[in-house]
């Protein structure tokens, strides 16, 4: 995994450490909860290793938070914010296999807004996690799978679903599709067959 200004994983480190923290998790807790080693973690968060996303991920879920968070800081939320295509300080994850992913929208917002360029021909594991996700493709067609169900979205279609429901994406145009991938962080009600469920 690379990032187009190596800095930035120095501040995702510092994020992690800040969270974990005033949480008042120890590196080991951190470690249990996400599923990794305590030493690569130490790596993290000192700037020494870049995680893979779905590392990333695991460790954001276990903070009770969203890697674009980890992106950005808190006051991305207080302020108009503005990313140009081709704006280099547009923090942007690129992953080996997977999408090219442009936070444009990270930090602290109610919501996130992802530009996925180029996705995997293949689907690649499932995600999950809490939320709610819309995506809009800019340039299709593009499998997306949610919960089982598979739908081939063609360009100007959209979609949107409970992030907690297993979900992945895949494309044969690879590095060609683009998505545009709306997140919000916050928990949704429980829906079974489309109803909410009741408590």
């Amino acid at each position: 995994m690379s990032l187009h200004r190596d800095e930035r994983w120095d501040e995702v480190g510092q994020a992690i450490r800040l969270l974990r923290l005033s949480q008042s998790l120890t590196l080991v807790e951190l470690a249990v909860r996400a599923d990794l080693s305590q030493p690569f973690l130490s790596q993290v968060e000192n700037g020494r290793a870049k995680p893979s996303m779905s590392s990333l991920y695991r460790i954001a879920t276990a903070l009770d938070t969203t890697p674009q968070a980890l992106f950005g800081g808190a006051n991305s939320a207080a302020q108009p914010t503005l990313a140009r295509t081709a704006d280099a300080t547009v923090p942007a994850i690129d992953t080996d296999g997977e999408s090219l992913r442009r936070l444009l929208l990270p930090g602290g917002a109610p919501f996130h807004v992802v530009e996925l360029v180029g996705l995997s021909t293949e689907f690649l594991e499932p995600w999950q996690h809490h939320g709610f996700e819309a995506l809009y493709v800019l340039v299709g067609p593009i499998d997306v799978e949610v919960d089982g169900v598979c739908s081939t979205l063609a360009t100007g279609d959209f979609l949107s679903y409970p992030a907690q429901l297993p979900h992945r994406y895949r494309s044969a145009l690879g590095s060609e599709a683009r998505v545009l991938l709306i997140e919000s962080h916050h928990a949704t009600e429980s829906v079974v067959h489309g109803v909410p469920e009741t408590p």
